[in-house]
């Protein structure tokens, strides 16, 4: 997996490569847009990470560079506080995610092993000849970090998605989300402060080993039902927890709460997605994408 870091700031720059090379990650840098759109076509990184202030071109124009180029390499976006809104801008341009400044190692380092799973597990369905007029099937399985990634592949494979590559890796990405919620929050009943907690003091692992074999929750299950019609894909995900208020979860889009971990993953969805429903307790969301004629 190659990763191009464009970041300005000398020291920021140095702590993402040194970092990376320490986890024996393949990576290039480049200190502003310009320069880290000629890597980007030299390179062909699978993953870049880009501050978003920058001087000669900016992370939002090299963002909006790179998805002209029709490309879909996963973009992750690096923010500071002053510049939260810049992160809503780079989701409406086609940014898969985004970090808050001082990055977190244990966050970013979490983030790519989950990246890298996806990128190792390439999907390559076969073409369905004639035109599809409805398709369903259902998964059910337990509460494994560690296979979310296969599983979403294999999500992926079942559903036949006829769509580019791009928005094969959206909505990838937006069920590993989705899925990785379920199991968290939902199976594990792990609070958004406690993770917080855990990934702050380097022990999110041992908080997930702890859960996964805990009597309470170590036999609960995901469900994920696929129905598929000549308008539109859909996803419904179930979890066995015991849900939550999903209608007061905090909006990212605020100032005050775009950089917090609460509901962030929730929210990328929506970029990811044309349409997130939740239902009931909360324990139950389904993601629509919309199919539109080809030109």
């Amino acid at each position: 997996m190659k990763i191009l870091i464009v970041e300005d700031d000398h020291a920021s720059r140095l702590f993402l490569e040194s970092l990376l090379e320490s986890n024996n990650y393949d990576f290039r840098s480049a200190e502003n847009g310009i320069e880290g759109l000629n890597v980007f076509d030299e390179y062909n990184p699978d993953i870049v990470l880009s501050d978003i202030k920058m001087p000669i071109m900016d992370g939002l124009e090299l963002l909006e560079a790179i998805r002209d180029k029709n490309s879909d390499t996963i973009v992750v976006i690096v923010t500071a506080f002053g510049s939260e809104n810049y992160a809503i801008q780079a989701l409406h341009l086609g940014a898969n995610n985004y970090l808050k400044k001082p990055v977190s190692s244990q966050e970013l380092l979490r983030l790519l092993k989950k990246y890298k799973a996806i990128i190792s597990g390439k999907y390559s369905p076969e073409s369905l000849p004639g035109k599809l007029i409805n398709r369903t099937f259902s998964i059910e399985f337990k509460s494994e970090f560690t296979k979310i990634p296969k599983i979403v592949d294999k999500i992926i494979i079942e559903s036949a998605i006829d769509m580019n590559d791009g928005e094969k890796i959206n909505i990838e990405l937006g069920l590993v989300e989705l899925i990785t919620n379920a199991v968290e929050h939902g199976n594990l009943g792990i609070s958004y402060i406690e993770k917080q907690l855990a990934l702050d003091e380097g022990n999110l692992s041992e908080l997930f080993d702890e859960r996964v074999h805990n009597e309470k929750y170590k036999n609960r299950k995901i469900n994920v039902d696929f129905y598929t019609d000549e308008e539109k894909y859909q996803w419904t995900i179930t979890d066995d927890g015991e849900g939550f208020n999903w209608k007061s979860i905090p909006d990212p889009t605020d100032q005050e709460h775009i950089l917090e971990l609460s509901g962030r993953g929730i929210f990328i969805s929506n970029f990811l997605f044309d349409k997130i429903e939740y239902f009931g307790k909360g324990n139950v969301v389904t993601a629509t994408k919309y199919i539109f004629e080809k030109e």
